[in-house]
C-alpha cells in the first residue's frame, strides 16, 4: 500500500503548466475556441491580481499561484486531474493497481 500526499501543491504550480494543462482538458472535450481563448486569457492574469501577506509583508506570485487565490483550489485539482490522466489511469487501466482513491490532495 502507498500513500501520497503534495506538499505546498498550490505554491509549487507554474502558472504555465497550469495553462498548457488547461488547454489540454477543453481541447479534450471539444470545447469551443472562444471558450479555450477566454479561460486561458483569465488563468494569465491571476499571478498579476494575488497578493498575500506574511510576516507583515506583502507579496505577489509571479511563476505560481497564490494559496489565498479563489481560483487555487479549482488551478490545483485541474494540474491533480492532469496526473491521473497521464500516469495513473495507465496503470489502473492495467491493473497494475487494484485500489485507487483520491482525497482533495491525498492518493
Amino acid at each position: 500500500m502507498t500513500i501520497l500526499d503534495t506538499k505546498n501543491l498550490h505554491v509549487k504550480l507554474p502558472i504555465q503548466n497550469i495553462i498548457n494543462i488547461t488547454k489540454f482538458w477543453l481541447n479534450k472535450t471539444n470545447s469551443e475556441t472562444i471558450i479555450v481563448k477566454q479561460t486561458l486569457d483569465l488563468i494569465k492574469v491571476f499571478p498579476n491580481q494575488n497578493y498575500f501577506q506574511y510576516n507583515g509583508k506583502y507579496f505577489k506570485p509571479t511563476k505560481s499561484i497564490a494559496m489565498v487565490s479563489p481560483v487555487s483550489s479549482t488551478l490545483a485539482e485541474i494540474h491533480l486531474q492532469f496526473f491521473e490522466e497521464l500516469i495513473i489511469r495507465h496503470w489502473i487501466e492495467s491493473v497494475e493497481i487494484s485500489y485507487y482513491k483520491i482525497y482533495v490532495d491525498n492518493i
